[in-house]
């Protein structure tokens, strides 16, 4: 790996880091301000809607983004045209979708929660997010293929500074689920208008050129059905719990869920946004690749694994300090739940790899295990309640992850071996502490036992920012 590309590689990680902990911390804000102006119940009809938000957004893509990262014609005018026209159509129909769907979902959810009948006017009010999205500049994807991710990081920050304030404001005066559609709904349109403005001299408009278009199609067919499976293997969780659970018990999960999605989003956002560009740079290059994504996922993995036992360590004393008596319940949830965030940051740490290597398929079916593996969550549920619920997701996303190291061209057993030394030491400080903090809790007061607590759930952030420190370090040293 070259210098240069390291650089840009270390630069674009900060920039991601920064902008998703800014990100995180407006996200928290809003959650405590939120949890008092609504109720446990309007966040459970809105996890429920959230899953149509998250999904219309995903399937808006079709693989355009990581079509116009990968190909080596990302920055040609027709083919960015071209990839355009198809994203604004897509964007279209999926809003006729989701309108045509709306009673369907609404009657389906309103059998078990009556207050789910309000999907039926909420989901066509929220397809309008799709709609908006598919006119979003492609500038946005070029923008992640060269790592400028100083403006990547703008383009999330500033919609959602935009979004919270009309949540807030919103709930405030009129609090319902309508408060969170319509902050959805600014951020789309917040977020349409700095793409384009962003970047001026970057022109959009409709094309059809044939070429770009097999090409696309070609490449994003099986990012498409990935995406398909991926929505569901991400999210199939708040369906089968939306039938399971009351819409105050979904609530709870959901906001517990919310603050265990900080490291999963993190290992995400690196993957997508730095990883991958890196990665398709060495394209035609299979064993250099490979070798790249372990260097590149190792640091990824010290920083989540910090986040996760951060998580598990500090979540049931957050919650019963910042929530109201109505929140304490999520607390024992955010334990179990970042068990399930270890299992979705290795995969997430290098399921780039078959995209790099114009191999989406692979990606497919290991998204398409998750989702099967679902099967076995119900029977957890079953077996052991919410716990076992969220120990069979994770059991899924293992097995997932096991099948995309076996594919890998070469460093398969690097990578199976990366995965089990970070898991091992995540599970032994995690359950080590919570050991040892549930025995001090009996024979300490409350703040010298919180003093304990945030220094348990501290250390490993620390020590992960000192590693990524001395790494940032040895490469300017280095490339002196």
């Amino acid at each position: 790996m070259s210098s240069h590309l390291k650089n840009q590689a270390i630069k674009g990680s900060i920039w991601t880091l920064f902008g998703y902990g800014a990100s995180q911390i407006l996200r928290l804000l809003s959650n405590l301000i939120l949890a008092r102006l609504l109720f446990p119940e309007a966040f459970g009809l809105m996890a429920l809607v959230n899953v149509f938000m998250q999904g219309l957004q995903m399937f808006s893509d079709v693989g355009i983004g990581p079509s116009i990262i990968q190909n080596k014609r990302g920055n040609d005018p027709q083919f960015l045209k071209t990839a355009w026209t198809i994203q604004v159509f897509r964007g279209i129909a999926l809003w006729a979708f989701c309108c045509a769907a709306a009673p369907l979902v609404a009657n389906f959810f309103a059998e078990s929660n009556a207050s789910a009948h309000q999907l039926l006017y909420i989901l066509p009010v929220t397809g309008i997010t799709a709609f908006i999205g598919g006119f979003t500049s492609t500038s946005v994807f070029t923008l992640n293929r060269k790592l400028d991710m100083k403006r990547m990081t703008l383009l999330e920050i500033v919609p959602q500074i935009a979004s919270l304030t009309c949540m807030i404001v919103w709930a405030k005066f009129h609090p319902s689920v309508w408060a969170l559609v319509g902050g959805g709904i600014t951020f789309s349109f917040v977020r349409l208008f700095m793409s384009h403005a962003m970047s001026p001299d970057h022109k959009d408009g409709f094309a059809w050129e044939p070429e770009a278009r097999r090409e696309l199609f070609r490449f994003g067919r099986w990012v498409f059905l990935s995406t398909v499976v991926s929505f569901l293997a991400g999210n199939l969780d708040k369906l089968l719990l939306g039938k399971l659970l009351t819409l105050s018990e979904l609530g709870l999960y959901s906001i517990a869920m919310t603050l265990a999605r900080v490291a999963i989003h993190t290992s995400t956002r690196l993957s997508s946004s730095v990883i991958f560009p890196l990665l398709s740079r060495y394209q035609d290059d299979p064993p250099r690749l490979v070798n790249a994504c372990l260097m590149a996922r190792r640091a990824v993995l010290w920083l989540s694994a910090a986040i996760c036992s951060g998580f598990a360590l500090f979540a049931p004393l957050f919650f019963e300090s910042l929530y109201d008596d109505r929140y304490f319940g999520a607390g024992a949830t955010s334990r179990w739940l970042a068990i399930y965030t270890w299992s979705h940051v290795l995969i997430a740490s290098m399921d780039r790899i078959p995209l790099a290597l114009g191999n989406p398929r692979l990606l497919f079916f290991a998204n398409l295990i998750t989702t099967l593996g679902m099967g076995l969550a119900v029977w957890g549920y079953q077996a052991y309640g919410l716990p076992g619920f969220i120990l069979s997701m994770a059991l899924a996303k293992i097995f997932a992850n096991f099948f995309l190291t076996m594919t890998l061209p070469t460093g398969r057993f690097k990578m199976l071996g990366q995965s089990v030394f970070f898991t091992l030491g995540f599970l032994g400080y995690t359950l080590a502490c919570i050991y040892g903090l549930n025995q001090a809790e009996a024979s300490l007061s409350f703040y010298p036992y919180a003093g304990l607590v945030c220094l348990s759930a501290a250390a490993p952030i620390l020590l992960a920012m000192f590693r990524a420190w001395c790494l940032i370090k040895a490469k300017k040293e280095k490339s002196a």
